[in-house]
């Protein structure tokens, strides 16, 4: 978690309409459905930033938007790179932003920390729920779902940030949730596994294993994996919560876990990117980088991408892991990969969005 130290006063420039931040709706980071993302990849624009991203970069509709340390939010044109607008906030910013529909979501900190909600066409505020909530919310349909720090989970209505339900795990959480057909999904930092009923919060089932639970659940074909800060990943039955397999790697592994073809990717502190059978939890192939790999990585129906601190993007064949492609940025990346329609974003640590694509 990166903690935004300073303030900044409400800004907004760069002569735009109100509708500059409502274009579209979002794709983020894991798997894309939409349009064709696949290696050699041109380099389309990059610009730079005001501070060092909060996640990826998001795209809706025809735009790009990336939340910065500043704290601030950049508008681009997502094919040319022209900048369209930067909001910025007057508190400071613990985590990554979420559109949803005409909101923009952004967790904030200082004298009143909270949930915001802002119009993404008028830019002012819809609401504000107090709290510290400085992982990344999930939704499930007008249903918001956050975790604070103190590990409270709590749904609130997306529209006027009404509480509907909360309950205290009575422990930390350090990866986000994650979202079932009908239950939500979590780790905590001593190494519980819950699901809970997603309709009030009780619990249906809870998993002990042996170390903190450092990536986000993900849940693909009626499994759910997740991975311990030991590099233990599990992959555990959706249904009653017995363990499948575990397979033991090199480290702490990526907060965002990503399942394609039946591959689980993952990339690890030990400088390796792995693709495992997701459904028997054997290495397929392991990636040597050069750098520690932090930045989760995104998937198409044949290829990974990545990133890691070498400061190097990577295209891997997705069933074997050969290298396809690669690109030098600027520095270490730590944030996610993101992939939109036909296009793909990373931002380094040197506070430059790169966004790929084909002309």
């Amino acid at each position: 978690m990166r903690l935004v130290m300073g303030w900044v006063a409400l800004l907004w420039v760069v002569g735009c309409g109100e509708q500059v931040f409502y274009l579209g709706e979002p794709a983020q980071f894991g798997h894309t459905g939409i349009g064709a993302v696949e290696p050699p990849l041109q380099l389309l624009w990059q610009r730079n930033l005001d501070g060092a991203p909060l996640g990826g970069a998001l795209f809706a509709g025809s735009l790009a938007l990336q939340l910065t340390t500043s704290p601030s939010l950049h508008a681009y044109d997502r094919r040319t790179g022209v900048k369209l607008g930067k909001k910025g906030f007057d508190q400071m910013a613990c985590g990554p932003g979420l559109l949803v529909g005409e909101l923009f979501l952004s967790a904030v900190l200082g004298g009143d920390p909270g949930m915001l909600a802002l119009d993404r066409r008028t830019l002012e505020e819809r609401w504000h729920h107090p709290g510290v909530f400085c992982q990344t919310p999930v939704v499930s349909g007008d249903t918001l779902l956050l975790v604070d720090e103190e590990g409270k989970i709590m749904a609130l209505r997306v529209d006027d940030g009404e509480e509907l339900w909360q309950v205290e795990l009575q422990d930390r959480v350090r990866a986000g949730l994650a979202l079932g057909e009908d239950m939500i999904f979590v780790g905590s930092a001593k190494g519980d596994l819950l699901a809970l009923d997603s309709a009030d919060g009780s619990e249906i089932w809870r998993l002990s294993l042996s170390e903190a639970l450092r990536s986000r659940p993900m849940l693909a074909a009626g499994h759910l994996y997740t991975a311990t800060a030991g590099g233990q990943v599990v992959a555990v039955d959706v249904a009653d919560g017995l363990v499948v397999w575990q397979q033991a790697l090199g480290g702490l592994l990526t907060e965002h876990l990503v399942v394609e073809a039946g591959v689980l990717v993952a990339g690890c502190v030990d400088r390796h990117i792995y693709g495992l059978d997701a459904r028997t939890g054997e290495v397929r192939w392991s990636f040597a980088t050069q750098g520690v790999v932090r930045s989760s990585p995104a998937v198409t129906a044949q290829t990974v991408y990545c990133a890691a601190s070498d400061g190097y993007l990577y295209a891997l064949e997705l069933q074997s892991g050969l290298l396809l492609w690669k690109y030098k940025l600027d520095g270490p990346v730590l944030a996610p990969v993101t992939l939109g329609a036909g296009i793909l974003g990373v931002v380094s640590e040197k506070q430059t969005l790169y966004v790929f694509g084909h002309r």
